[in-house]
C-alpha cells in the first residue's frame, strides 16, 4: 500500500487489512494537522515527532484508564464475593424459630 505523509511517499507491505492501515494513516494525518495548527514549524521531522508523542500520550492515558477500570472491576468482584459469603454464612447459621 502506498502511503504519503509530510511530503514523503513510500510503499508498505503488510498482512494487515488495507482498510485498517488506511485508517491508521488517516488518524496520523489528523494528529499531524493538530500539531501543525498549534506550532510554528513546518519541519516534517519535528511535526512527525510531535504527532507521535501526542499519539503515544493518548495510548498511555488509555492504557492507564483500562488498568484503573480493571482494578475497579476486580475490587467490585471481591466485595461482591464477600457479601455473598456473608449472606450464605448468615443463612446457614440462622436458628429455626
Amino acid at each position: 500500500m502506498k502511503i504519503e505523509l509530510l511530503g514523503a511517499s513510500f510503499v508498505v507491505e503488510t498482512d494487515e487489512d488495507p482498510e485498517h492501515l488506511k485508517d491508521l494513516v488517516n488518524y496520523l494525518q489528523t494528529k499531524i494537522q493538530e500539531v501543525r495548527s498549534s506550532v510554528s514549524t513546518n519541519d516534517a521531522l519535528k511535526l512527525a515527532i510531535l504527532a507521535a508523542l501526542l499519539t503515544t500520550d493518548e495510548l498511555f492515558k488509555e492504557r492507564a484508564a483500562q488498568r484503573k477500570q480493571s482494578a475497579d472491576s476486580q475490587q467490585v468482584e471481591e466485595i461482591t464475593q464477600r457479601i455473598l459469603h456473608e449472606l450464605e454464612s448468615s443463612l446457614t447459621h440462622q436458628s429455626p424459630e
